[in-house]
């Protein structure tokens, strides 16, 4: 996994990214599927993230990620570890 400068507060926008993806009437507390997220937008959320923070995360791991705050720990543990 590549990171690029600023992955901490990057990681911070995580839920914000969520939001985006999803809508401002998602849940950040509730699953990406159960926000009415799809494979597309978990794509989608994939891509953004890699923009904002340099870190490859499949879109597997979005459609089971349990919220949004546990994706973002997914995100700094990922940047920890490259």
């Amino acid at each position: 996994m590549s990171q690029t400068p600023g992955t901490e507060n990057g990681a911070d926008r995580i839920p914000a990214l969520w939001a985006e993806v999803l809508g401002t009437g998602s849940d950040p507390n509730l699953g990406f599927l159960e926000n009415g997220g799809d494979s597309f937008r978990a794509l989608t959320l994939s891509t953004m993230i890699h923009e904002q923070t340099g870190v490859e995360v499949d879109f597997l791991d979005i459609l089971e990620s349990e919220n949004a705050h546990a994706l973002r720990e997914l995100v700094r543990s990922a940047a920890g570890s490259s």
